[in-house]
């Protein structure tokens, strides 16, 4: 059975900056990366590139670097 699934793919984008590409895929939680990454290559995207969904370690990274980068805490 497939979901419906929000992925973030961490990339270069076509000008060589660091970039995250948003996508939907619809797959099982094993597949998704599978589908992510050729899409957002497909979208000039370019390695290194990681995928992850909501419940990757990654997503907290990156609500706690928002956090921080917007001086909601001062954790590093």
């Amino acid at each position: 059975m497939t979901d419906r699934i929000r992925i973030a793919v961490l990339a270069t984008n076509a000008e060589g900056s660091p970039d995250l590409y948003l996508t939907f895929v619809e797959a099982t939680d094993l597949q998704y990366s599978d589908m992510a990454l050729p899409r957002a290559e497909d979208e000039g995207y370019r390695a290194p590139m990681i995928a992850f969904d909501r419940s990757d370690a990654a997503t907290e990274v990156l609500r706690h670097a928002a956090e921080f980068m917007e001086g909601d805490t001062d954790d590093v």
